[in-house]
């Protein structure tokens, strides 16, 4: 892989920066677990309601990472970022002025982390493809791990605010000042240049499905994702449950975040530096790993080995997402990887959501034995198709 710095002023990675921006914006959906506290606590809304709006931002960004992908072909990157900003804006506005359940899943979780996560994510990823395409793997996944970390920041600040102000005001507080950032960065980017690459033609979902890679990889993504994405709703009861004391739940949450930060640099990473087949069987490898070590211990056999699950599976569920830029342009042509992204973002979204959504309809172990099956077949599987 080429030095970042060799060359290039830091006119070249201004718009990289600017990017930076959106990711802690709409990577708000990951300080989830600290906002419903409050709200539950100060409001009262069931647990039901405060899962529905959770499980809400997943489904909508599905269909919007997906179309999104298409319309690239026609709106440019920094156009489709402004449009996510709006969603965003006014998303917020409508899901906290009634302050009540409805209000706040169709506007803050479907408008703002929904649609406005899926327009910027293929947006964001696109200004990478087009301007840093020797860096895709590295960068994108270097967004992505942004996106999933940004909790590091959001969370501690909403819960200092809370402290004072209340969820409702410190919320408000925290979208106010991430909009008018998002924003301030959107000014200060300029035009993105079309794909030199970019091909005019109309590729309809169908036609794109005929590349026999791509439908490989969707159905890894979606045998392989649903493992991490229940861990992560249920990590902390899973390790009381094991026996481990809260201390370490507490420990365990934490470790699955830094996992899930660490695995979308790397292997986006190191898609760049070997390739993104490379990198995908080494995400499932990983997986497949953490897959038979939960297996081992919901059976009873070396429950004291669980210790290193969290990280394993944050790992391997941060690496689903951060090898996804590169593996796009490895599965389609190249002038179409915009498209497939935004595709198997989508994949992604979705299959987070079957995780936590069968998690929860199966019982938390029951899914997890099941889900761990699937990883291990995805990895078997990968092993064999070039």
């Amino acid at each position: 892989m080429k030095s970042a710095a060799q060359g290039v002023g830091i006119s070249h990675w201004l718009p990289l920066l600017l990017l930076a921006p959106f990711q802690f914006i709409f990577g708000l959906i990951y300080s989830w677990g600290t906002i419903s506290s409050a709200i539950h606590a100060q409001s009262g809304w069931t647990h039901a309601s405060l899962d529905l709006a959770f499980s809400l931002t997943p489904l909508a960004l599905l269909p919007t990472v997906i179309l999104a992908g298409h319309g690239l072909k026609r709106i440019p990157p920094k156009t489709m970022l402004a449009l996510a900003l709006v969603c965003f804006t006014i998303g917020s506005i409508i899901g906290l002025m009634p302050a009540a359940p409805l209000p706040f899943m169709l506007g803050y979780s479907v408008l703002a982390l929904g649609i406005g996560a899926g327009l910027s994510t293929v947006a964001c990823i696109a200004i990478i493809l087009r301007l840093y395409p020797d860096y895709r793997g590295s960068l994108g996944g270097a967004l992505l791990a942004l996106y999933g970390m940004s909790s590091v920041v959001s969370a501690p600040v909403f819960d200092a605010l809370n402290v004072h102000f209340g969820w409702r005001l410190s919320l408000a507080s925290l979208l106010g000042v991430y909009a008018a950032m998002g924003w301030l960065a959107w000014s200060l980017l300029p035009a993105i240049p079309a794909h030199k690459g970019r091909q005019t033609t109309h590729l309809s979902l169908w036609t794109m499905l005929r590349h026999r890679q791509l439908r490989w990889t969707i159905g890894f993504v979606l045998a392989a994702t649903p493992l991490g994405s229940a861990s992560f709703a249920t990590i902390g009861h899973l390790s009381q449950d094991l026996g481990f004391d809260r201390k370490f739940a507490v420990i365990a949450v934490a470790l699955m975040a830094l996992g899930n930060g660490l695995g979308r640099l790397g292997f986006g990473v190191l898609a760049d530096v070997r390739s993104a087949r490379f990198s995908r069987n080494a995400v499932l490898s990983i997986n497949a790993l953490a897959a038979a070590l939960i297996l081992f211990t919901l059976h009873g056999l070396g429950v004291t080995t669980f210790v290193a699950y969290p990280l394993l599976i944050g790992l391997a569920f941060g690496g689903m997402a951060g090898k996804l830029p590169a593996l796009a342009a490895h599965v389609v042509d190249e002038g179409h990887a915009e498209t497939a992204f935004g595709l198997l973002f989508g994949v992604f979204a979705f299959a987070s959501f079957l995780g936590p959504f069968l998690s929860a309809a199966l019982g938390m172990q029951n899914a997890l034995q099941w889900f761990a099956i699937c990883a291990i077949a995805a990895c078997g599987a990968a092993s064999v198709i070039k």
